[in-house]
């Protein structure tokens, strides 16, 4: 499953019509919630894709590595090379799996992820994520994220929705936040918006819903093979714009969590806690 969705943003984004808006948008909403976040980090893995303002947000230029599952993705907009000005941040790139993160543990300040959980709840693999990125936060470190809710596309998952493009599901907000509470992150806050899309014509947004992650695998392999049936029923279940132009929902949820800090005693030991299950 996770080959296929790889292939899929690959080819995705490998075209010279790929779509940015929704991840640049996204990564703009989930940047103004760290204004409210007190936190110099040193080291920031930057997750998933999206035009985001890290560089210019945290005075101390942290070092930034740019993480992506996608070859394609992560080189579509690879990080400008300078002359290494001690003032300018400093970036990295690597090509890997969240769900088998090439870190050592608590090596990371904070993770940023912009639509990258969808992709790995999709491949069943969401668990195995968060208890990564938990793992290679250094205590006190922060997980802010943004990913996508049940109610996304839900103009297009009607009972009467034509068969041929099927869709994804999406974590519901509080299934998410009960997600990070098993993977032993601190204090989670999730919060819920509502983005309305409009495109111009059908086959623009069958584009777009490709490459943020909402239609099955199989239906990117029929790339070429969607019917023109197909087409104009999407079409038709998405019209809601004067002109014939096709609106969709995204639900976008945004949370943060901490890996909570080490306990210690008055001596200093450290503390571990050991819960005991009643049989």
């Amino acid at each position: 499953m996770k080959g296929r969705v790889r292939a899929t943003i690959n080819e995705c984004f490998s075209r010279s019509d790929h779509q940015t808006f929704l991840y640049d948008e996204v990564a703009k909403r989930l940047d103004a919630r760290l204004e409210i976040l007190r936190l110099e980090p040193k080291v920031i893995l930057v997750s998933g894709f999206g035009a985001h303002g890290l560089k210019k947000r945290f005075p101390s230029k942290p070092q930034l590595i740019g993480f992506d599952f996608s070859e394609s993705r992560l080189t579509t907009r690879r990080p400008r090379v300078g002359f290494g000005f001690p003032w300018t941040a400093k970036q990295l790139s690597v090509c890997g799996d969240l769900a088998a993160l090439p870190f050592a543990s608590a090596s990371v300040d904070m993770v940023y992820s912009n639509l990258d959980l969808p992709f790995f709840f999709e491949c069943d693999e969401l668990t195995l994520a968060l208890k990564e990125v938990c793992r290679i936060l250094k205590p006190g470190g922060l997980f802010i994220f943004s990913s996508l809710g049940p109610d996304t596309l839900k103009e297009l998952r009607r009972p009467d929705a034509k068969r041929g493009f099927r869709l994804c599901e999406h974590l519901d907000m509080h299934d998410l936040g009960d997600q990070l509470m098993e993977a032993s992150f601190a204090d989670p806050v999730v919060e819920m918006e509502e983005l309305t899309l409009t495109y111009g014509d059908a086959m623009s947004m069958i584009r777009d819903v490709r490459a943020h992650g909402s239609a099955a695998p199989e239906a990117h392999s029929k790339a070429g093979l969607l019917g023109t049936g197909v087409i104009r029923s999407l079409a038709e279940q998405s019209s809601g714009v004067e002109g014939g132009r096709a609106t969709l929902t995204c639900e976008l949820v945004f949370g943060h969590a901490w890996r909570a800090p080490t306990r210690t005693s008055p001596k200093g030991k450290k503390v571990i806690d050991i819960k005991v299950s009643k049989t």
